[in-house]
């Protein structure tokens, strides 16, 4: 069930829309999205067996509109994706090169989330989806935990909370999700920083030869 919670939390990334985003807060933009995916998943059925590109390139297409990709990265990097490293460097060969990695690793981490889950989001089987509303006094000039609950073969819902911001544009944008307290954001951190001890400290490699984590390290993460 576990694999169907974290398909249904990558779907939901995948499926906002700029306009939406633009006009609702973040309650409405997910419990909207939440009725959304149920629909997208089912048209996917009749055609991804003989187009399964037209469903990747469905969710690249949304996916890029709507996570931030970058600031997700740049998390997952730590140190070397910060703005104070950045600007601690002293030339702009240094600084060329920060840019440069932020971009490389970036591209990389949007494609092998987005190659990697693809596949496998029709292993959603139509559970129960609730949205929780926001309590009345939430600060929304920051980050907006947003809660889903999904109704499962067990009496307690797994929970999901999705964290949300308004970009510099002004448009709610996805940043993280934890998945029954399993913050995805730090299982990315803890393998870039796994890779760095592996490379001897050469960010360059770990970008060169970086992989989304497998989905049986999160499921593991979760017990």
């Amino acid at each position: 069930m576990f694999k169907q919670i974290l398909l249904a939390a990558l779907m939901t990334f995948g499926l906002f829309s700029q306009a939406s985003a633009a006009a609702k807060g973040p309650y409405e933009l997910v419990a909207d999205t939440t009725q959304e995916l149920v629909k997208v998943i089912e048209e996917a059925r009749s055609y991804v067996d003989k187009d399964p590109e037209r469903f990747t390139s469905e969710v690249r297409r949304i996916m890029d509109d709507v996570v931030d990709f970058q600031s997700f990265a740049r998390g997952i990097m730590g140190k070397y994706g910060s703005r104070g490293y950045y600007e601690s460097l002293k030339t702009d060969a240094e600084r060329a090169q920060f840019r440069e990695r932020v971009i490389r690793f970036t591209d990389s981490f949007k494609d092998g989330l987005i190659n990697t889950y693809s596949k496998g989001l029709l292993g959603f089987n139509g559970n129960r989806i609730e949205v929780l509303p926001l309590e009345d006094d939430v600060d929304l000039s920051g980050n907006v935990g947003v809660r889903q609950d999904i109704y499962g073969e067990r009496a307690k819902p797994y929970q999901l909370v999705y964290s949300v911001r308004k970009d510099s544009n002004g448009m709610w944008k996805l940043r993280n999700v934890i998945i029954e307290g399993v913050n995805l954001g730090r299982i990315f951190s803890s393998q870039f920083n796994a890779a760095l001890k592996q490379y001897d400290g050469d960010v360059d490699k770990v970008i060169d030869n970086w992989i989304v984590v497998p989905k049986e390290v999160m499921e593991k993460a979760a017990e």
